[in-house]
């Protein structure tokens, strides 16, 4: 069953029977293809020298010390600075102006923007510049996508980095565990890449797998479904918009130029989608007996409570005590049950190169909704 029952009564009169209708929805049927004839592509896994040179820079850097110097800053540097933040109008007229903000700029980031490591290399500590540039119309940030912002920037301090030694002091740091010699860490490191490698190809094959399944699967999702999963997505987009740039999802919509209509039309496909997948996944649980057990929640709850530093106890109350909680948690168990069911049923081919550009996109955005989750 699905929805809320509706009960209609006819008239009732003393001594005489009662007649009523007892409307009930029924979850619709769903009919899956052979998993046999599924083949998913399969990237096989490597961790070469230079991927692992790579990473065991970026660690190095991570765990790097700051000394200040008295120098011009450089390419590989980071600079304490203050800045200010002005918006500016096409006319050149300021829209907002910020406080002093305090920041630390590592010059060798890729993500800094060019304009403003090219304002800042080159200066010392007291030293002022300014960075001025266009906003892409399509950041991420609707109140100022597409405005002209000036940077104000102060240097307060240059630092150059000392990277740590390739020694077990900065190998413990790393792997938190004693190794000696830089072989056995490049080693340790290796399998570690390699083993979180293999992790995200296997999100990536089953989230491809049980797309095509949910493609090949008949099921007709009844309206008054997709009605409260559009219903759901709406209020998730508006929460959304709201806690990242604090306006209406309407000026939202204004902002990056979308209708009513265009917006309605995407989150109807989107729960479409959705709810085909979420029904595709429960009917493979179904069919093949796929239960969360007890012993299995108890464990999870664990987990969650040594990675987030709380309590068993407190993590247990989170849990149980709250509805909605405990079956977020019991269905995405279930769900990552079934998925790795799904990998044991369809054949898979392993490939150095896959043929297509298929990869899951695992980022949320306003007007889209985790698929595993529904207002149903």
């Amino acid at each position: 069953m699905i929805g809320t029952p509706s009960l209609k009564v006819d008239d009732i009169h003393e001594g005489e029977l009662v007649t009523c209708e007892l409307a009930i929805e029924v979850r619709p049927e769903v009919e899956l293809p052979e998993f046999e004839d599924i083949e998913v592509e399969r990237l096989r896994q490597e961790v070469t020298d230079e991927t692992l040179d790579t990473m065991t820079a970026e660690f190095r850097k991570q765990f790097a010390t700051l000394n200040p110097v008295d120098r011009a800053a450089e390419e590989n540097d980071t600079v304490f600075a203050s800045f200010i933040t002005r918006v500016l109008n096409s006319d050149g007229s300021e829209a907002s102006v910020s406080e002093p903000q305090p920041s630390n700029i590592d010059l060798a980031e890729p993500s800094i923007r060019p304009e403003v490591r090219d304002a800042i290399l080159g200066k010392r500590r007291g030293d002022e510049t300014c960075a001025e540039f266009d906003v892409e119309h399509d950041y991420r940030d609707a109140s100022l996508a597409g405005k002209r912002i000036r940077y104000e920037i102060k240097v307060n301090d240059v630092n150059e980095k000392i990277l740590p030694d390739m020694e077990p002091e900065f190998f413990k740091k790393v792997t938190k565990s004693d190794i000696d010699t830089e072989d056995d860490f490049r080693k340790e490191m290796k399998e570690r890449m390699l083993a979180h490698q293999e992790s995200e190809e296997a999100k990536r094959v089953c989230e491809e797998a049980i797309t095509a399944i949910t493609a090949r699967s008949q099921a007709d999702v009844p309206d008054s479904l997709m009605e409260r999963q559009s219903v759901y997505i709406k209020e998730q987009d508006s929460a959304e918009v709201k806690r990242r740039y604090n306006i209406s999802m309407d000026d939202y919509l204004d902002k990056i130029s979308v209708s009513q209509a265009q917006y309605e039309q995407e989150v109807r496909e989107k729960a479409g989608s959705s709810l085909r997948r979420t029904l595709v996944l429960d009917e493979i649980g179904k069919k093949f007996g796929v239960e969360v057990k007890k012993e299995e929640l108890e464990a999870e709850i664990s987990n969650r409570a040594v990675l987030f530093g709380m309590d068993r106890a407190k993590a247990r109350a989170h849990y149980y005590k709250n509805e909605d909680n405990m079956s977020r948690l019991s269905n995405g168990l279930r769900y990552d049950k079934i998925g790795k069911l799904v990998l044991d049923k369809i054949k898979i081919k392993y490939v150095d190169k896959l043929s297509g550009e298929e990869t899951a996109n695992y980022e949320s955005a306003p007007a889209g909704t985790k698929d595993a989750e529904s207002a149903e």
